[in-house]
């Protein structure tokens, strides 16, 4: 049983176009195929612990601006953690194939599906908002229009463009990291004549041309070198 609900697991995160998925979108995706193909599933602590304990997936924990672990929201079961959940939003442990690469152009994804489906989620609070409630409607106008520029800066920024160049770059940065450094010194094409200069030959030193020498004049007496007796 344990078996085919990992089987049936690693089947629908493949194919989840989030690729990082809360645990509990999948485990609720299991008990569905389970239901339609007669086998059962654990709870889903037990069902996180069968999740942890494989190798083929890997945990990512959720972080707020501040690098944080993000507090799971509390698990009442009322209609509004409901209508969260059908929009995408769950809380509890998110997981991911470990086979599958956080690329710059998966990250791009993510992040421009997390704020279509932040409008979408703010539209359908536009159409349910009260009626004859000015103060609501301006605070859902104002988040509306923001989200819509943060919609359209994200589009531009985390493009299939761009983050396809930067994952290329990074490609690029590893090769030439991977490859051995040139070492510094003396070139290696000096060495032969190096080797040449330490076997050839020692020439032989011409004999210098002798200079005449000078007859130092002998010492005579004081007499007769001044002439004078």
């Amino acid at each position: 049983m344990h078996e085919r609900c990992l089987n049936e697991a690693e089947r629908i995160l493949a194919s989840d176009k989030d690729v990082i998925v809360p645990v509990k979108k999948i485990w609720e995706a299991v008990g569905k195929q389970g239901r339609a193909q007669g086998f059962e599933i654990p709870a889903l602590p037990d069902f996180t612990a069968l999740l942890e304990g494989d190798t083929r997936f890997e945990f990512l924990a959720s972080l707020d601006e501040n690098g944080e672990p993000i507090e799971d929201l509390p698990r009442d079961g009322t209609d509004q953690e409901e209508e969260l959940e059908s929009l995408g939003f769950y809380s509890g442990d998110r997981v991911k194939l470990r086979s599958v690469e956080l690329t710059p152009e998966v990250i791009g994804g993510l992040i421009r599906q997390k704020v279509d489906r932040t409008m979408d989620a703010l539209a359908r609070a536009w159409e349910r908002r009260p009626e004859k409630d000015s103060d609501t409607e301006d605070q859902l106008l104002d988040i509306l229009a923001k989200t819509q520029k943060l919609q359209r800066e994200v589009k531009n920024t985390f493009s299939d463009e761009r983050m396809k160049e930067l994952g290329q770059l990074l490609k690029k940065t590893e090769r030439r990291n991977g490859t051995p450094k040139k070492t510094t010194g003396s070139p290696t094409k000096k060495v032969p004549d190096a080797k040449k200069k330490a076997t050839a030959p020692k020439k032989k030193l011409q004999p210098s041309k002798k200079r005449p020498k000078v007859k130092k004049p002998s010492s005579t007496p004081r007499s007769k070198k001044s002439g004078r007796s």
